[in-house]
């Protein structure tokens, strides 16, 4: 409820539509089709299962959570290409659709093609579905190359 009265009340003194990247990964999440999903959060365990509970609420079923107990934003920025790799890697997939990252902070634009093979399945970003609101709230999601298959199966859609 929070996140949606958040958003409501910023598009109403803006007059603009608004999101959040909350938000922005279950509009990810439902134009890929996705509804089950492992969640890598770099978070303590209790601030991750905030981010599950958000996901439930929206029909989005977290087959596995791993956390990883980073509590700053400046630690998170730290990780390395490699060890954010390895942390989609060993995530728990089974029967998910796709894998998602809630962390602003941390540095995985750029790989999201490199975590996608990792995982074997789409890798959602923080980053990467708060691009693909904005772009799609603005009535255009072009094809941008290297950030993964939302950008690859979305491309010139706006829905």
């Amino acid at each position: 409820v929070g996140a949606h009265q958040q958003v409501d009340e910023l598009a109403q003194v803006s007059g603009l539509p608004t999101s959040s990247t909350s938000l922005a990964f279950v509009s990810a999440c439902r134009a890929l089709g996705v509804t089950k999903v492992s969640v890598v959060a770099s978070y303590p365990q209790d601030v991750a299962k905030c981010f599950v509970f958000f996901l439930q609420r929206a029909d989005i079923e977290v087959i596995a959570m791993s956390s990883h107990d980073i509590y700053t934003a400046a630690e998170v920025g730290m990780l390395t290409r490699d060890q954010v790799i390895a942390l989609i890697a060993e995530a728990k997939r089974d029967t998910a659709e796709a894998v998602l990252v809630p962390d602003t902070a941390m540095h995985s634009l750029a790989w999201v093609d490199e975590l996608e093979a990792a995982a074997g399945m789409p890798v959602l970003t923080a980053n990467q579905v708060t691009i693909f609101e904005g772009l799609r709230l603005g009535g255009l999601v072009p094809p941008l190359p290297g950030l993964g298959a939302l950008f690859t199966c979305m491309a010139g859609a706006a829905q």
